[in-house]
Order: C-alpha cells, then structure tokens, then sequence
C-alpha cells in the first residue's frame, strides 16, 4: 500500500514528539520521585532526631511509664508503624508497634541519645567550652513508605497524563502546521508538475512561503518557461521550413500555370475585344460586362500570385511617401463605389525615403484595399504619416467591425481570407514581405470600431539592394 507524503510526515513528526515527552517526562518523574524521597528521608530523620531529645531524662531515670507513653505518643504520628528505646548498654527499656494488614515496606531509623556534660570555665577571659557528649541510649523508628509509594505513583500517573495530553496537542497542532508549511506547498507542487507533463504548459506555480520550496517553485517556473520556449521555436521553425518548402513549391507549380493562365487570358481579352465589335443585344452586352469583371478578377488573382510567387528585388531610389500616399489615397476616391471617406493626416513637408517606389505602393496599397473593404457603406479610413528621425510611420486605420483576436496572428498568412470568392488571401501576406524587404515592420491592433495597421519604414536601407 502506497503510504501518502501527508502520513509520512505526520509518522515522523509523531515518532519524534513521542520520544521527546517519553524523556522529557522521564526526567521529570526521576527528578519529582528524588525530590520526595529526599523529602522523606529528612522528615524521618528529624522525628527520629526529636523523638531522641524527648526521651532523654526518662532513659536517664529509668522510667519505663514514661517511656512507653513517649512510645504510644509517636507511634500516633502519620507513617510510624514500630518504635524502640535501648539504654547505654543496648538493653530495650520501652517498645511499641502498630500491627498493620498490608506488606508495605518499611525503614529504620536508629538515633542515638546523648546529652552534653560539658562545663564552662570562668576566667578573666571568656574561652569556649569543652564539648563533652556521653550516650545515654539508642532509639530506633521504624516508617512505611505506604504514603510515600502512593505520592510517587500519584506523581507517575500525573506525569504520565500530562505527557500524553501535550503529546496529542503538539501532534495536532503540529501536523497542523507541518501540513499548512511544508507538506501542502510540496503537494501543490507535485499536482501542478503532473498537470505540466499532460501538456498544459502554460501551468505555472505561485507558492509564498519565503523558504527553499518556493525557489523551487521559482525554478521550476523558468525551466517550464524555457520548455515551452523551447517547443514554440522548434514548432515555429518546423512551420517556417514546411511553409518554405510548400513556398519553393508553389513557386515551380505557379510560374507554369502563371504562363498557360497568362495566355489564356490573352486569348480571352482578344475574344472579349472582337464581341465588342459585334452588335450585341443588351443581355449580350451585359454579359460582356460581367465576363470583363470575372476577367478582371482572374487576373488581379494571377498578378498577387505572381508577386507573392517572386522574392521581392528592392530597386533602390528615393520616395518622397507624402506623395505617394495623396496620390493612392487620391485614386482609391475615384474608384470608390460604397462612399467610403478617405482622409489623411500628413506632415508640411516632404517625407523621403531609400526604397523601391512599386514595392511599397503596392504594400500601401494592399493596405489601404483591405482597410476599404472592411467598412460598410460611408465608413472611413484615415492614413497618418509621421517623421520619426531614423524612421518614418505610416498608420492606415478604419472604423469597420474589427479583426477577432485569435485571426490577429493569421491575417498575413498567404491564402487566409474571410472575404469568400472575392478574396486571395494574398494582399497582407504580399504587402508584409515588400515592407519586410525594406527592413521594416507591420504591427496591427484591433477592435470593434477600430483596426490599425502600423507600418515603421527606415529612411535608408542598411544595404545595397539591386
């Protein structure tokens, strides 16, 4: 049977509580139990010692009356069960004893008796007298220890009560505590360690407890942070090389269907041309309409291919970008048809950059294109260009419905679209690789009401682009 970490630490901590109040407790007994045998001894002594003083005249005298009322008089003291008195010569003048039931031990106490003889000697100085002691008799008590016996076995029960009582406190309130410090941090950590190795890396562990255990926690928060690191590049580089590799192979597959598309829509726009000559009835001219809009589709769709297709070769030149952006801003007014209001905020003077004047039009334009296509009718879209020193900021905002959050990460994924048929979902991915290859940055916020997309362009490329 698997013994739990809890009950582990609860068996020690008992063990060790036991033999701490089993020797404190011992101690205390063997020290208590000293004391009162002391106790004992120097009280039997001192009535042995005063009951040698009161005899001395009659055991001088002889008389035996006395003597034995002495004897019958001690004998009603408490624990004296047996008393004699000897003269000189060790001759029992007097004695007198208890009978008892029980087989409780006793001890003897002989003391002998003696009285001073000695004699002061008067002079012009006073000089100390000459002790002289002359032994006169012998009294011996005998004592039970019955009450004695029963203070220590009332003692033994009292200590041994108490160290039970505070043995079951001090394992209570310490398991308590054990648990609260050390075996309840160690447990949370163990469940959210299995909870990590099931896969739910993000898990991390918040312990307080200002000891060894929370930098253990610590520790294990970095090494899980890393972990995870760790994986998200290796799956970032293994995306990176299949879509690099699915790229090469869409390049090879699109250059061959890019020339057979290509011609196709030649011959297409010669058959569209020499309808046109004809005299059509107007369900005819209208599906000649409709067959020029499809043609154009298809063949924006070829061209966004093509350019994704091609790595990107940055002919270097200089680009005044408030021109730029008048101009695309000022031609995507014209071919607006939902009433979409452009407005623009840019600087007094002329922003220039290094760059390639078609690659980043087309990137702005991308932009632009799909900020108008996310508002509904009368929306608006608001481009601002800033001079930042080293770098210069282009923002394209609308006020359409928003990008959720978990399509923030895809949104220049080639081929990612929500706008059905009408989308390639090449725009983005096209717009971010030409400003990539101007060494610049695309960042985008959103939410409802508004989306902006950030573009930070360097003045001057740190290389010699073709």
């Amino acid at each position: 049977m698997k013994m739990s970490l809890r009950l582990k630490v609860v068996l020690i901590f008992v063990l060790i509580e036991f033999i701490m109040v089993v020797a404190i407790g011992t101690l205390y007994t063997i020290k208590a139990t000293s004391m009162l045998e002391e106790e004992f001894t120097a009280k039997a002594e001192a009535i042995a010692q005063f009951f040698a003083n009161t005899v001395k005249l009659p055991v001088l005298s002889g008389n035996k009356e006395i003597l034995l009322k002495q004897c019958k008089r001690m004998l009603a003291r408490p624990n004296i069960v047996e008393v004699k008195i000897f003269d000189a010569e060790n001759k029992l003048l007097a004695s007198c004893t208890i009978q008892t039931s029980d087989s409780t031990e006793t001890i003897s106490w002989p003391v002998t008796v003696s009285r001073d003889t000695s004699e002061d000697i008067e002079g012009i100085y006073s000089i100390a007298p000459e002790n002289k002691v002359e032994i006169v008799g012998k009294v011996e008590l005998k004592l039970s220890r019955k009450n004695i016996d029963e203070k220590i076995l009332a003692l033994q029960l009292y200590a041994l009560g108490i160290c039970i009582a505070a043995l079951a406190i001090s394992v209570f309130f310490g398991s308590l505590i054990v648990g609260k410090i050390v075996v309840d941090p160690i447990l949370k950590l163990k469940n959210e360690v299995r909870r990590f190795s099931l896969g739910m890396l993000h898990r991390r562990i918040r312990l307080n407890t200002k000891d060894e255990i929370e930098e253990l926690a610590a520790t294990f928060n970095n090494m899980a942070d890393s972990l995870r690191g760790y994986i998200s590049d290796q799956i970032d580089k293994a995306t990176d090389k299949v879509q690099l590799k699915n790229l090469a192979v869409l390049g090879e597959l699109s250059a061959m269907l890019l020339h057979e598309v290509g011609n196709t829509l030649n011959r297409f726009g010669l058959i569209k041309y020499q309808l046109s000559q004809e005299k059509l009835s107007p369900s005819g001219i209208k599906a000649i309409e409709t067959f020029d809009e499809n043609l154009g589709s298809l063949k924006r769709f070829t061209q966004n291919v093509s350019l994704f297709s091609k790595k990107p070769e940055v002919i270097l030149g200089c680009i005044n970008l408030k021109e730029l952006v008048q101009a695309l801003c000022s031609s995507l007014k014209l071919i607006d048809k939902k009433g979409v209001k452009v407005e623009t905020e840019l600087p007094p003077y002329d922003c220039f950059i290094m760059g390639d004047k078609e690659l980043m039009n087309q990137a702005i334009l991308n932009i632009l294109t799909n900020a108008m296509d996310a508002v509904g009718p009368a929306g608006r879209v608001k481009v601002s260009l800033k001079d930042m020193h080293n770098n210069v900021e282009i923002i394209i905002a609308d006020n359409g419905t928003g990008i959720p959050e978990s399509e923030l990460g895809e949104i220049f994924r080639p081929f990612f679209t929500k706008k059905g048929p009408r989308g390639t979902g090449l725009g983005l991915a096209i717009a971010k690789s030409f400003i990539e290859a101007h060494n610049g940055k695309i960042h985008v916020t959103s939410r409802p009401g508004l989306t902006k997309f950030i573009l930070i362009i360097p003045k001057h490329l740190p290389f010699t682009a073709s």
